[in-house]
This record gives structure tokens, C-alpha cells and sequence, in this order.
């Protein structure tokens, strides 16, 4: 029954990454209490609803700024973040580099005609 409410809130978040989430609207896509989608939570994924949503959106980001040419403004507005700047604070406290020294770095090269 955990791993039912886990999926059901993880669905609700994965389609709505980009949008404002708040928590006691991932508990109703669950059908449970804002409690008890933390307690799920913590006993499942081993962190709260609240940062799950920011690892999964900075997935999201990381792999947009690698596979895409989006501006850094669009990919967080994309992903959920809001303001640019607030993007940028996160991206740096959690990957210890800005959006943009992540994109220099991991960027496929393009290809280059002979």
C-alpha cells in the first residue's frame, strides 16, 4: 500500500514538476493526509516531498541544459524554479557550479563537419 501512494504521488509530481506543487495537493493525488504523504515520504524515499521535488527538477534541468540550447531563464521556469536567479542558488548549493559552468562542462559536443 506504501509503494501505491508513493507511485501515485511520484506521478502526480512528475506531471506537474513545472507547476507551483504544494504538498497537500500531492497527498490528495494520493488520497491521504499532508502527514502522512511526509510519513510515506521519509519511510520510502528516505527524504521529504519537498525535496524530492527539487532533485527531480534539478534532473530535469541538468539534463536540459546538456541536450538543449534552452536559455537558462527558460529551463527554470521549465523546470519549476521560478526566477533565474533562484534556480542559479540552488543549482550552485546542490552541484557545487552555476547552470552555466554545468552546461560548459557536460555539453556534447556538436557535430563538426570534416
Amino acid at each position: 500500500i506504501l509503494n501505491e501512494k508513493i507511485k501515485l504521488m511520484m506521478i502526480y509530481i512528475h506531471e506537474r514538476f513545472s507547476d507551483k506543487l504544494n504538498i497537500a495537493d500531492i497527498a490528495n493525488a494520493a488520497f491521504i493526509s499532508e502527514r502522512e504523504c511526509y510519513r510515506t515520504f521519509q519511510s520510502v524515499m528516505h527524504m521529504t516531498p519537498t525535496e524530492y521535488i527539487r532533485k527531480y527538477r534539478l534532473q530535469i534541468a541538468c539534463r536540459m541544459l546538456t541536450d538543449t540550447d534552452e536559455t537558462i531563464t527558460n529551463i527554470s521556469q521549465s523546470c519549476g524554479f521560478g526566477s533565474s536567479s533562484f534556480f542559479g542558488k540552488v543549482f550552485k548549493e546542490t552541484l557545487h557550479m552555476t547552470p552555466l559552468e554545468y552546461r560548459n562542462n557536460m555539453q556534447k559536443p556538436k557535430n563538426i563537419p570534416s
